[in-house]
């Protein structure tokens, strides 16, 4: 599922634990370069803040924060630079003030759908496809 610090996923994820179901999240990082996606995560002032105070990327706090919450997670990187950045993850951890802060991004959806959404379909609106979670 996509999530990361800006659409935390929060009431999926309730449910998937509840049923026993392990989650994976795609685009930990935003989506910037695809065709729905942005660059909000990663302009985030709250990470950056918490990165700079930690001596980590901006990237390091989102993937950690997505390990922290108990998921897998899939990261694209074709430069080997960042490949071993994002692996840098496990030997430090977020504390309990750094989750809160994160806690409170506002949030919202990267992809909403549009796309995929029609009078016609089974699909009407945004709101509906997603459980109006956007």
């Amino acid at each position: 599922v996509e999530m990361n610090p800006l659409w935390q996923q929060q009431k999926l994820r309730k449910f998937c634990k509840e049923k026993g179901v392990h989650i994976t999240a795609f685009s930990p990082l935003g989506a910037k370069g695809t065709v729905w996606g942005t660059n909000r995560v990663m302009e985030c002032e709250v990470l950056q803040e918490i990165a700079k105070a930690k001596g980590k990327t901006h990237a390091q706090v989102c993937l950690r924060w997505v390990y922290e919450q108990g998921v897998s997670v899939l990261v694209k990187s074709f430069n080997k630079e960042r490949m071993k950045e994002n692996l840098d993850i496990f030997d430090w951890s977020l504390s309990l003030e750094e989750l809160n802060k994160i806690s409170q991004i506002p949030q919202k959806k990267g992809f909403v759908g549009l796309e995929i959404v029609s009078p016609n379909g089974p699909y009407k609106s945004p709101e509906e496809l997603w459980d109006e979670e956007i």
